[in-house]
């Protein structure tokens, strides 16, 4: 690592895409290393590294007309250092993190009972078009 332009980051990392898949974030989980093309943001004081995620994750399509054009969209240090944005108390942004990521694992829980669903509908349509489960009709199997 040390030869090369990867750098690390401590667990809890806000890690900001800046080629590719430009304006994508995630929070580290573990310590990590990375290329250039990832930004690690680690918050101060006064920035909940939840709530900078959430932020990061609502102006993303702001943030894709931003990149500068080439072969491949990117961003820079510099201009993510630049982004402003007006800033609650850190109780608050504590209190806003926690409503989205209670959100988010409701929607995470209702995808995962859909698929299931559908994974249930797809071998009850495989069992009822071969004939192997019967549907009762007034009592008679048809």
């Amino acid at each position: 690592i040390e030869n090369s332009s990867a750098r690390l980051y401590p667990k809890d990392t806000v890690l900001y895409a800046m080629y590719a898949s430009i304006g994508e974030c995630s929070i580290a989980k573990t310590p990590l290393s990375s290329s250039q093309a990832i930004l690690g943001i680690r918050p101060k004081n006064n920035l909940d590294n939840i709530y900078l995620y959430y932020y990061l994750k609502s102006i993303q399509h702001k943030v894709i007309l931003m990149g500068q054009q080439g072969t491949q969209s990117n961003l820079n240090a510099g201009m993510v250092k630049n982004f402003k944005f007006e800033l609650p108390t850190i109780q608050e942004q504590q209190k806003i993190a926690a409503v989205l990521t209670n959100a988010d694992k409701e929607i995470e829980l209702l995808e995962q009972q859909l698929t299931d669903l559908q994974q249930e509908k797809k071998a009850l349509m495989q069992q009822l078009l071969t004939g192997k489960k019967r549907v009762v009709v007034d009592g008679e199997a048809v």
